[in-house]
């Protein structure tokens, strides 16, 4: 298949019924108002994102940032009209849109159908109750389910949008949140970490201590187990962290919260991590090694837990030492297993001291494998 290519147009906050404690859609893009939005200027934009690459990609053209169906359907038409031209056309492939879960009645449906719209991002964020009250959604998680059906009736594509990390939010919640979504069976899902932006309410909560966003290593661990619950799932994670901006790099608009342009690439590291260790838990369990050394995984405390850790090392280190780890991968998976900057190596030696861990390119496979006592476990 074609890898996508993205043609965006941003229509930040126009349609939206409410304003959402963590929205400021302008300073996220670095753009306000959709003045410039003319039949003539998408048009134009197509054309110069496309170029002489038309067969390289499939060719969307994609309209985010607000609630799309929400907005004046005059408005939508003269949205729609020019990027439908280019999609008969065969300059594009397809059109998709973001919008409101409370915003896809059979009309709207409808409307995006007759200028060949295929795909609707639904702006999820949570499906907890509690959750979508404090940041002012307006909708409630029973609205979600019913958005996500209708559509699908109609054989329209959905996707779903979850920022992990609003006030209130709670490992449980986090749990709450991927079943709720996996019972819902979107074609795919995009995740991002809450950042506090100037200019919000949430921003406001912030600096009253109201509210406290999520670090960069709980982010990327949220991130990491709700992507392994969807892949696990079959529901394909196509993004993990806000796409790097002028504006967000700049540092005048984001005032806290878990920003790193390499989220996705961190994400899949902890991913590894977290299978490595669970190659740990089901080899050296309580069966094989007694009750004094006992591996307990859980994602709600998100890593394992050690019965009296330091005592335990000491007393177990000479028998431990005899078994042999070989963490083996293609060469294509070496950053991805290792970790940016080898964060997964430090962090097995220093969590594993008693471990002599081996960690090898293999080209004669094509999977992750982790050895331990000749007894191979895929990751």
């Amino acid at each position: 298949m074609k890898p996508f290519g993205m043609i965006p147009f941003f229509i930040p906050h126009i349609g939206c019924p409410y304003v959402c404690t963590f929205c400021n859609q302008s300073r996220i893009t670095g753009q306000s108002g959709i003045s410039h939005l003319t039949p003539e200027y998408i048009r134009q934009t197509i054309k110069d994102y496309i170029g002489s690459k038309r067969n390289d990609k499939f060719w969307e053209v994609a309209f985010y940032g607000g609630s799309f169906t929400a907005i004046h359907s005059d408005l939508q038409h003269t949205l729609l009209e020019p990027a439908y031209e280019m999609l008969r056309q065969g300059i594009i492939d397809g059109i998709r849109c973001s919008t409101r879960p409370d915003a896809v009645g059979d009309e709207a449906i409808s409307l995006l159908q007759s200028y060949g719209v295929k795909t609707v991002e639904l702006g999820v964020q949570s499906m907890n109750d509690q959750i979508l009250v404090d940041a002012k959604r307006g909708h409630t998680a029973q609205e979600v389910v019913d958005a996500v059906d209708r559509l699908k009736q109609r054989g329209m594509t959905v996707g779903v949008q979850l920022l992990p990390g609003l006030k209130g939010e709670t490992w449980e919640t986090i749990l709450e949140t991927a079943i709720a979504v996996v019972k819902l069976k979107p074609d795919f899902v995009r995740i991002y970490p809450v950042l506090v932006i100037e200019n919000t309410e949430l921003a406001e909560q912030y600096r009253s201590g109201e509210y406290k966003p999520l670090s960069t290593d709980q982010a990327i661990t949220y991130c990491a187990f709700l992507k392994e619950w969807f892949e696990s799932h079959n529901i394909e994670v196509i993004r993990t962290g806000l796409q790097s901006t002028d504006e967000l790099d700049s540092g005048d608009s984001l005032l806290a919260g878990p920003y790193e342009p390499a989220m996705g690439e961190l994400v899949v590291n902890e991913q590894f991590k977290q299978r490595i260790e669970r190659c740990f838990d089901e080899h050296f369990s309580e069966s094989a090694l007694g009750d004094q050394y006992t591996y307990n995984f859980s994602p709600l405390s998100n890593h394992y837990s050690h019965k009296d850790k330091c005592r335990t090392h000491a007393n177990n280190t000479d028998r431990l030492m005899k078994h042999r780890i070989v963490i083996s991968y293609p060469r294509s998976l070496t950053s991805k297993v290792r970790g940016l900057k080898n964060r997964n190596i430090l962090y097995f030696q220093e969590a594993y001291p008693q471990f002599n861990i081996e960690w090898c390119e293999d080209s004669t496979r094509n999977t992750v494998r982790c050895c331990i006592d000749g007894l191979q476990y895929v990751l």
